[in-house]
């Protein structure tokens, strides 16, 4: 007996249940009041059912009307459905879409039912139009995602058709996907104006300093695309296709019935209209003032302007002691938005300046020197001035086959005593040139015939080199190994340019664009030699350089010029030691 209660013990355990799989599909909708693609709509409010609970994820920016509203719908929910109020009065014969984008989720799990449309029209019919492209980077040509693209007719009697997207919101919009793809449905025919926007300040209109835009050359038009089969898309109740609708011979779309517009077509195997991509390419305009970004006194001898685009004549007038002798070098950035002044007047620890940049009204500096005794221009103090000395050939190796031994300094030399230096291999003492590179004495080059796949030590000791402060260094040990030409790779690469004349800037960049190794001007055909890389992967990046400045150019809208074109090489390079790769670039 006791054998059989303990059996009956066991068979009593209690054990957890084990739940099913996983849910991830998304909500589904059941049914939508009015029905989805209704015609002649005049309610001000749309149900749409679930057959589960859902949660609304970032409402105000996910949902989107278009043509775009003025008032944002309120959206509530209650029970499994979702009830869309519309506050504006809708116009008369237009066709509306409300795309959900990523907003509606299951309760539960968080599935997103992307991009779910709700299509109606205030007329007796639905448009049928359809227009697709795609938006990237104008620079890099990365996609640029959830960028607002708008169309705009030629409806206003006061505003030039060209200026619409300066002044008013769009006539249609809709929002670019993760790719940079985007998709207008449901259009009336055109013709329209093609913009994008990456809006700042939520009116749809281009209008702030900081937002990008992206513009066609000529006006577009939609082109019917036929709806998918019946059999691929997801059906409503009572065996209606939710998110489509048939197109009847005069072009309107009609639920209902398929048969009467397909006949015995194999849809499967007809082919339909191709429907043109329409390429835009986003970028930020250069404003035409001139001004001063920033201002700052990042060492104690040196104050750093920084302004909106490059500077061509800059006037600086200190206020605060007398210029009656030279006060400063100056040194300007590659790009000639940033300039330094060092500071070569004795006792000075602080800066006060009117500063007038190509000419606009003048701005007002004022920057206390760290290590001087004053304050930085965030009222925080520093540590004082010290000469710091640097070269890259320490972190990698010297390739001698492309770079000299280059040293770098933290601030402008004064004085130095080169006698000091010593540089040697092994138990050798060699004998070096030095020469500054630069009128500023910031950049040294040490000139020596190096040998290959050979350790050096270069020891500065202290004291050899004064800044312009008359700050100096601790004892510098730099030890490198130069390489072997068997370490390196070579690249050739043959261009054709003579389909698309004109002068490019060829440039040799990393995979990420970080770093631009070498930069070539090409023009017509030309064999191009890249030599002595180090193993790696590599991109070919070409600009078409069409105001011959050597540099990339935006564009501006307001003079319909587009960006220059920026284009890469099919595929990543990847060189490999003691490798001479070949490429042709048509």
């Amino acid at each position: 007996m006791a054998a059989l209660a303990c059996l009956f013990a066991r068979c009593a355990h209690p054990v957890s249940p084990q739940g099913g799989p996983r849910d991830t599909d998304p909500p589904l909708v059941v049914a939508t009041d009015p029905p989805n693609y209704s015609t002649l709509f005049r309610k001000n409010s749309i149900r749409l059912d679930f057959d589960e609970f859902i949660t609304l994820k970032n409402a105000s920016a996910e949902i989107l009307v278009s043509p775009p509203q003025r008032h944002t719908p309120d959206t509530r929910l209650r029970g499994k459905s979702l009830i869309i109020s519309i506050e504006d009065t809708l116009s008369p014969n237009t066709t509306y879409s409300v795309t959900f984008g990523k907003a509606i989720a299951d309760i539960t799990e968080g599935n997103l039912l992307k991009d779910y449309a709700y299509i109606f029209s205030t007329g007796a019919y639905i448009d049928s139009l359809t227009l697709k492209g795609d938006l990237r980077e104008a620079f890099d040509l990365k996609p640029a995602k959830g960028v607002f693209v708008g169309l705009y007719n030629d409806s206003y009697d006061t505003i030039p058709f060209d200026s619409l997207p300066l002044k008013v919101p769009p006539a249609f919009v809709t929002r670019t996907g993760e790719t940079g793809d985007f998709r207008f449905m449901n259009l009336r025919p055109g013709p329209y104006r093609l913009c994008a926007l990456s809006d700042q300040n939520s009116d749809l209109v281009f209008n702030q300093p900081a937002e990008k835009i992206a513009f066609s050359d000529s006006l577009v038009s939609g082109v019917y695309e036929p709806p998918p089969p019946a059999d691929t898309a997801r059906a409503e109740p009572g065996g209606m296709a939710a998110d489509t609708a048939v197109a009847d011979s005069g072009g309107m779309y009609r639920r209902g019935d398929q048969s009467a517009t397909t006949g015995s077509v194999d849809s499967l195997s007809a082919p339909g209209p191709v429907v043109p991509v329409h390429h835009l390419y986003l970028f930020a305009e250069i404003d035409s003032v001139q001004r001063l970004v920033k201002s700052s006194a990042p060492s104690a001898h040196m104050a750093q302007l920084v302004f909106r685009f490059p500077v061509k004549n800059l006037d600086v007038e200190p206020m605060n002691f007398d210029t009656a002798g030279p006060w400063c070098l100056r040194e300007v950035s590659t790009f000639g938005d940033t300039v330094r002044l060092w500071i070569t007047r004795p006792g000075t620890d602080s800066l006060v300046a009117r500063v007038i940049a190509d000419g606009w009204p003048a701005d007002t500096i004022q920057l206390g020197f760290p290590g001087q005794g004053g304050e930085d221009d965030n009222r925080t103090k520093r540590k004082p001035s010290h000469l710091s000395i640097a070269s890259p050939a320490t972190m990698a190796g010297l390739n001698q086959f492309r770079n000299d031994l280059v040293l770098r300094f933290s601030s402008p030399v004064t004085r130095w005593n080169p006698g000091r230096m010593l540089l040697t291999s092994g138990d050798d003492t060699l004998v070096a040139g030095y020469t500054f590179d630069d009128s500023l004495k910031r950049r040294m080059t040490v000139r020596m015939k190096w040998e290959e796949d050979k350790s050096y030590r270069l020891l500065i000791p202290d004291s050899v080199f004064f800044g312009i402060g008359g700050e100096s260094h601790d004892t510098v040990a730099l030890e490198f190994r130069t390489r072997s030409e068997r370490d390196f790779g070579n690249l050739i690469v043959s261009m054709n340019m003579s389909a698309r004349p004109g002068r490019y800037i060829l440039r040799l960049i990393n995979e990420s664009e970080t770093a631009v190794y070498e930069e070539r001007l090409v023009e017509g055909t030309a064999k191009i030699r890249f030599e002595f890389l180090v193993p790696g992967k590599y991109k070919l990046k070409a600009i078409a350089d069409r105001n011959r400045n050597g540099r990339w150019d935006t564009g501006n809208y307001r003079k319909k010029l587009q960006p220059e074109e920026v284009s890469y090489y099919g595929k990543t390079i990847e060189v490999r030691a003691n490798w001479e790769i070949e490429e042709t670039w048509d």
